[in-house]
């Protein structure tokens, strides 16, 4: 599997955000290197978007100063308002990522590519060997075809992780799209609905004039910026979802499948791999036969490659830690922020709001619901990967190496590797439980809210 193969379920992702002028990164053509748009209509068109976003933030900011400094709203009208703004405000941790970064940026997201295409993009001699008869593969008699049967199960591994990638990228896009495509609808509709909403520019015209047509104007206007507020985010998640995905399968691919603890538990969504075209049990015959020294220096080899890779995965972590843990910080305040709101003022208005509006705050809550609650398990399971991949490897050199020097090295190697996690600013690291957290939080807040 070539990496101009495996690249293009990257493509398509790059080519609809910059189609929507959200992300101005690209990936060229080769599949290994990612860099930013520097001149072109695709640079004008990221640059037009940015603007927009940015005076979208100022007119939510001058919307919601003038009702305050008025008094056109009481306190639940003020927490309704705030909605928009917080919407407004979501884009921005990115936007001053993708500005003050920008080069940083690529040059992490250029390593992960080439990380990824290095340990499960598959080798075109792995793809050949599909064609070839499993005895004759695994013949443990000459060290070449041992070599190229190694092989062919890295291309095995590559290939499902590269549908399983593919799978991801597909689900997270429609997802995104559809929220993106509800949202921005709901939110037109009650801009026509309710026009005199005070975070609508059509709040400030006088009622007794026709403004049907500024109306439908500023219908259209929300609904254009919502939906790009909600698609910039959604990029930025979806990039740090399926980077993350990715890592995930690199460290699958570098775990010893044979330990009980790759038996035990799921890695990547499924079990330990089933070869149904591999005889498992002939190889370990045809392994048992081998030299011991043979044999002991090939484990040695494996024990070896396997830390040395894990190490250009840490590395791979710590650049993107240092690129995303502080916009992702933002993000997460703004989504605690939005849901208590949300649920708040959908609980305290439900009674006297109209049924757009019900539909609207109910809507926003149940899609900020489901993007979290995609988000953090995601990024949350880098941690028990990692920790599978190290326990897998010093439950099993026991029986490789056998005691000795070799042993003793490799099991030093195997304590020094650190368990893998996406931070959180400098706060703390996503785990698996960070999902439980987070609404546990939103619901001290909601609680105190209700409370005013």
């Amino acid at each position: 599997m070539s990496g101009r193969t495996y690249s293009k379920t990257y493509t398509k992702f790059f080519n609809l955000a910059t189609f929507f002028g959200v992300f101005p990164f690209n990936l060229q053509e080769d599949g290994t290197v990612i860099d930013y748009h520097r001149s072109g209509p695709t640079k004008l068109w990221a640059t037009l978007n940015t603007t927009f976003l940015i005076l979208y933030l100022f007119y939510q900011l001058g919307m919601i100063t003038v009702s305050s400094v008025l008094g056109r709203v009481d306190k639940l009208g003020w927490f309704s308002q705030s909605c928009w703004l917080i919407m407004a405000l979501f884009p921005l941790p990115s936007l001053i990522l993708y500005s003050k970064k920008r080069q940083k940026l690529c040059e992490c997201l250029t390593q992960w590519v080439q990380l990824e295409k290095d340990l499960i993009g598959g080798k075109d001699t792995g793809a050949n060997m599909k064609e070839k008869k499993v005895s004759t593969i695994f013949n443990m008699n000459d060290p070449a075809l041992i070599k190229e049967g190694m092989e062919y199960e890295s291309f095995r591994r590559g290939l499902f992780c590269f549908h399983a990638q593919e799978k991801t990228f597909k689900k997270l896009m429609w997802m995104y799209c559809f929220i993106a495509i509800i949202t921005s609808c709901v939110v037109g509709l009650h801009n026509l609905s309710n026009p005199d909403f005070p975070a609508y520019f059509t709040s400030l015209l006088d009622p007794k004039r026709d403004n049907s047509i500024i109306i439908y104007a500023s219908s259209a206007m929300q609904f254009y910026m919502v939906g790009l507020c909600v698609i910039h985010v959604g990029s930025f998640e979806i990039l740090m979802m399926g980077c993350v995905r990715s890592i995930r399968h690199c460290i699958e691919s570098l775990s010893n499948l044979n330990s009980v603890s790759m038996e035990r538990r799921a890695v990547c969504g499924r079990k330990k791999p089933k070869n149904d075209t591999l005889d498992v049990a002939t190889i370990a015959e045809n392994i048992e036969k081998r030299d011991a020294t043979q044999y002991g220096s090939q484990q040695e080899m494996q024990v070896e490659e396997a830390t040395d890779n894990y190490r250009r995965v840490e590395f791979v972590v710590e650049n993107i830690n240092e690129c995303f843990s502080g916009s992702f910080l933002a993000h997460q305040t703004m989504y605690l922020a939005m849901m208590c709101i949300l649920i708040f003022v959908f609980l305290r208005s439900s009674e006297n709001n109209s049924i757009i509006t019900s539909i609207f705050f109910s809507t926003y809550s149940i899609f900020f619901t489901l993007r979290i609650c995609c988000l953090l398990p995601f990024l949350g399971k880098l941690g028990e990967d990692s920790e599978i991949f190290i326990y897998s490897w010093l439950e099993e050199i026991p029986k490789l190496l056998r005691g000795g020097k070799p042993y003793e090295t490799a099991e030093v190697k195997l304590h020094a590797c650190r368990i893998l996690g996406i931070n959180c600013g400098d706060y703390y690291d996503i785990q698996g439980s960070t999902i439980l957290t987070f609404f546990s939080i939103v619901t001290t807040y909601l609680i105190i809210l209700l409370q005013l």
